[in-house]
């Protein structure tokens, strides 16, 4: 999909990360089995963190990807869809939170 992802961050460092507004991000524990826990996409992706910090708590990783071109709702929600469906198809899973299911998630966060 061309997407060039960024280092990993914790989430609680998320303001050192500097991420774009628009484009697409992942969010997993550091070796946990289904590796990602969220795929998103978001147009204020640092606002989007600052949510799943509350949700994933402050030792969770994340990446973000920019593309110039997702400048509007339905590309990014395109590419998130595609990517869902690529770790699924991948892994026969979905991640672990991924559709609200944040109760995947709950030993796992610090």
């Amino acid at each position: 999909m061309s997407l060039e992802w960024s280092e990993p961050y914790l989430l609680g460092d998320r303001l050192d990360a500097d991420p774009p507004d628009n484009g697409v991000y992942r969010i997993w524990y550091e070796g946990q089995e289904p590796t990602l826990a969220y795929i998103g996409e978001s147009s204020n992706i640092s606002s989007r963190l600052y949510d799943h910090e509350q949700t994933f708590g402050e030792s969770a990783l994340f990446a973000f990807a920019e593309r110039t071109d997702l400048d509007a709702s339905h590309k990014r929600k395109e590419i998130e869809t595609d990517l869902i469906g690529a770790y699924y198809l991948q892994v026969e899973n979905a991640p672990l939170a991924q559709f609200g299911h944040t109760e995947n998630i709950a030993d796992l966060k610090s």
